[in-house]
């Protein structure tokens, strides 16, 4: 994802910090819900891939709440993954960090492989390409968890754009008065990412979740769905066929 290696370079000594609140209130919230939902008994060993992984949140919390699982972090960006490595570090070999092109890379075996907020940087003609990589590491009967903003539908009313509004207004003061941040720095991260955008250098695609899932289905999973909606904050999960014996 080279076209959007240059704005997250930038930005990722602030990530972390940053991102939970100019997300808004999904992004807690989709995060909370799959740890929720993964399949895995707390005892559980497994191994989870986090594809475009960023600074490897999902790997963190996952590795955090089963205490036998391992992970393997996967990104194309050195410097969000410098601080991936370091926030994986107390795992021991529990944990690796990978540079690679995520749309496109060969994946080790695992039961589960997440991705959160990464699919929308994904072109859609190569959304086929990068299905097929990850239905084809996941072991029989592992599952694919997606977390990304999606188009809604049907199409949101003035009051439903609004309300999402109002959240994430209430979320960046609530930032604010805790000292997290201030309103200058939201400001200069938003105007950056505009003019990331204006360049060429960040480019997102805001698909629709009815095409993911049948890209999905084309991809060879066995079952699908959408299991969970925040305004366009979307979680769809895949799972990979059972081994016929």
């Amino acid at each position: 994802m080279k076209t959007v290696d240059a704005y997250f370079a930038s930005v990722a000594g602030s990530y972390d910090r940053l991102q939970p609140i100019v997300a808004g209130p999904s992004y807690e919230a989709g995060l909370a819900f799959i740890l929720e939902f993964l399949p895995q008994e707390p005892d559980d060993a497994f191994t989870c891939v986090e594809l475009g992984c960023g600074t490897a949140t999902l790997s963190d919390r996952v590795l955090t709440r089963f205490p036998c699982a391992s992970a393997v972090a996967v990104d194309s960006e050195p410097a969000m993954l410098a601080v991936a490595q370091q926030k994986l570090e107390k795992y021991g070999k529990r944990a690796q960090v990978r540079e690679g092109e995520v749309m496109a890379c060969e994946l080790p075996s695992c039961e589960v492989v997440l991705s959160s907020f990464m699919f929308h940087h994904v072109p859609p003609e190569t959304l086929g390409e990068t299905l097929r990589c990850i239905v084809g590491a996941l072991t029989p009967g592992g599952c694919f968890i997606l977390l990304d903003q999606m188009t809604p539908g049907p199409a949101w009313g003035d009051g439903v754009a609004a309300q999402s509004r109002r959240l994430y207004r209430a979320g960046v003061s609530a930032a604010v008065a805790a000292g997290l941040t201030t309103e200058a720095e939201i400001d200069a991260r938003w105007a950056f990412k505009r003019k990331m955008k204006e360049e060429g250098k960040d480019v997102e695609y805001r698909h629709r979740a009815e095409d993911v899932l049948t890209a999905m289905q084309d991809a060879g999973f066995a079952e699908v769905g959408l299991v969970w909606r925040m305004f366009a904050a979307t979680v769809l999960v895949g799972f990979a066929g059972q081994e016929v014996t």
